[in-house]
């Protein structure tokens, strides 16, 4: 499944080249950020004095500001292609997107980079995962670090589970072959879950395969905001 997401850029007809060229290339959906009316205060990026040049360059982001459910309309009046809202947080979002006729709610809070104390995607996909109904498919993502999550995310009601970080540590460590071990390692993990739960598919998992549990792990370095060891910053 290849997705087009879209920060958005521009006016009605920027917006709505791009939809029409993401069409023409092939994508299975189209996917509008919702989560980025600003750029959020990154405190790690701060310390560290990085410079994201892409923000540097970057231009029209009042259009991105000024998102409404007006441009959700535009492109599901006028366009063919599945729809998805990535950066729904609520429940009452996720059914306002269900009435502008959104194919796919993605559950996402941006890796926690962007509200401080917000929520966390897995703490609010039940709730979500009711507000939908079965009327959309749902997508989620955040601190999926392990094959047990996305069994946990599925079992929660995602119908589809994102691994950005990992990919990218993955391809970090080892270039493609980083990425080919890190899936296959996922895959092992996804198996021996599914068989020690007793079932023998994703599609068997459902809720009676969960219980609230109490997080036992301190931040770490794989926290959205790790400990920072530069003053003044130490916690």
């Amino acid at each position: 499944m290849r997705i087009y997401q879209l920060y958005v850029r521009g006016d009605d007809a920027f917006v709505e080249d791009v939809v029409s060229r993401t069409i023409d290339n092939g994508y299975s959906a189209f996917c509008l950020t919702v989560d980025t009316a600003h750029y959020s205060r990154r405190e790690r990026d701060i310390a560290k004095r990085y410079v994201r040049e892409s923000r540097v360059r970057a231009t029209g982001g009042d259009f991105q500001k000024g998102l409404d459910w007006r441009t959700v309309k535009l492109i599901r009046d006028k366009y063919k292609i599945p729809l998805i809202l990535k950066g729904i947080a609520t429940a009452e979002d996720a059914a306002i997107a269900i009435d502008h006729g959104v194919d796919w709610i993605y559950v996402s809070n941006h890796g926690g980079r962007q509200l401080d104390h917000g929520r966390g995607s897995m703490h609010v996909l039940p709730e979500i995962v009711d507000a939908v109904a079965g009327r959309a498919k749902i997508m989620v993502d955040g601190s999926i670090c392990r094959g047990t999550d996305i069994v946990k995310a599925i079992a929660s009601g995602a119908d589809l589970v994102g691994i950005g970080r990992l990919q990218c540590w993955a391809l970090a460590a080892a270039g493609q072959a980083g990425i080919v071990r890190m899936l296959e390692l996922l895959e092992d993990e996804m198996i021996r879950c599914l068989g020690l739960l007793g079932v023998t598919s994703l599609g068997e998992l459902n809720k009676s395969c969960l219980h609230a549990a109490a997080p036992t792990n301190a931040p770490s370095v794989f926290s959205a905001f790790p400990l920072l060891d530069i003053e003044p910053y130490r916690y």
